[in-house]
């Protein structure tokens, strides 16, 4: 079984978990809403805000997607304030755990390619226009993940595979749990996003 496999077979119930979380199945229907999207870059944000900035650049010629600098854009786009820190991230300390994590992150870029077609399609949100981070790398988003696997396969026979999959197990949960947090933030939200976001300046505004 190739590295790639065996980090598919190790994470799918993880992966699978995130398809179906009632923030995120928005994203492949029609049932999403714009206060949805709002409450979806809010997590995704809690989610990348903890181990982002502790991260080494042990892997040079791995593509190492700019997820924060997506959300950030995508924040001050929606007028949304980042919401306070609701969870303490896993370590990805190691190369093996850092690859780990990096699988998850840039695997998530190709879901994002598919995400932010809906979302232009279904909101009108122009991809790198009202939505950077599900739009990502844009028309290179096959030759980034290419990257990747070349950078994965030519480290594979130096990391450490119970490391690399644990890692990347870890970073699916830790992005499920703060779906979680701003789920249940969101039951008791006294006044909709839609209230106290600023108009998208996009829209004329």
């Amino acid at each position: 079984m190739s590295v790639l496999e065996s980090l598919r077979a190790h994470t799918r119930r993880q992966h699978e978990a995130l398809h179906v979380h009632p923030l995120l199945k928005g994203l492949s229907d029609d049932s999403l809403t714009l206060e949805d999207f709002y409450d979806i870059l809010l997590a995704f944000n809690a989610a990348y805000a903890a181990p982002e900035p502790n991260l080494h650049k042990v892997f040079p010629d791995a593509p190492n997607a700019p997820v924060r600098d997506w959300l950030a854009r995508d924040l001050k786009r929606h007028g949304l304030t980042p919401l306070r820190p609701l969870l303490k991230a896993p370590r990805f300390h190691t190369p093996s755990r850092l690859m780990g994590y990096l699988y998850v992150k840039q695997g998530s870029t190709l879901g994002g390619h598919v995400i932010s077609r809906h979302l232009r399609d279904h909101l009108s949100l122009e991809p790198h226009v009202d939505q950077h981070f599900f739009a990502g790398y844009g028309v290179a988003t096959g030759v980034q993940w290419r990257r990747f696997m070349t950078a994965l396969d030519a480290y594979a026979s130096e990391l450490n595979e119970a490391e690399l999959l644990s890692a990347a197990a870890d970073a699916f949960d830790h992005i499920r749990a703060a779906c979680d947090a701003v789920l249940a933030a969101r039951q008791t939200r006294a006044t909709p996003l839609l209230a106290v976001a600023e108009p998208m300046a996009a829209h004329g505004v």
